[in-house]
């Protein structure tokens, strides 16, 4: 029997995730990147709380001149804007646009179609242990980096 690498699988279940949604979001008129996606979720879940570009890049983990590049051409298709900061005169808010706010409702669904799509065909007491094994691979990766894992 061949052997296996946890990495390796992860990978290509990381590579297999991503095409699918690069393929989804093409359908679409916005034709959204991974990482947009991510900032239109990190910005609804935090609507209450202010957020800046370095909330952004702190979260997101990529550089200032990548960020600024992807909110630009957000902020151009109308998804995101930046406004003056009411505590710090010199930071913009980011926040998201009416039509931000319809895309990531859009985009809550289409997570959920999702998940079924992974889920599919797999018995529950196998998804248990998935995630069991998930978490425990989570704990060794964060106590190896010393980030506490939720």
């Amino acid at each position: 029997m061949k052997e296996k690498s946890i990495s390796l699988e992860i990978k290509k279940i990381d590579s297999l995730i991503v095409r699918s949604i690069i393929q989804d979001t093409r359908k679409s008129k916005y034709n959204l990147t991974p990482a947009q996606i991510f900032i239109i979720k990190y910005l609804s879940k935090n609507k209450r709380k202010t957020m800046y570009q370095k909330d952004i890049e702190k979260k997101i983990g990529l550089r200032k001149s990548t960020i600024s590049g992807i909110i630009k051409t957000m902020q151009k298709n109308n998804i995101i804007m930046s406004i003056d900061s009411k505590s710090d005169l010199r930071s913009k808010e980011i926040v998201l646009t009416k039509d931000g706010l319809k895309l990531e409702r859009l985009m809550r669904k289409k997570e959920k179609d999702f998940e079924k799509l992974l889920e599919k065909d797999i018995d529950k007491k196998d998804l248990e242990i998935f995630y069991k094994v998930t978490m425990q691979i989570q704990n060794n990766l964060g106590e190896k980096c010393n980030e506490k894992i939720n």
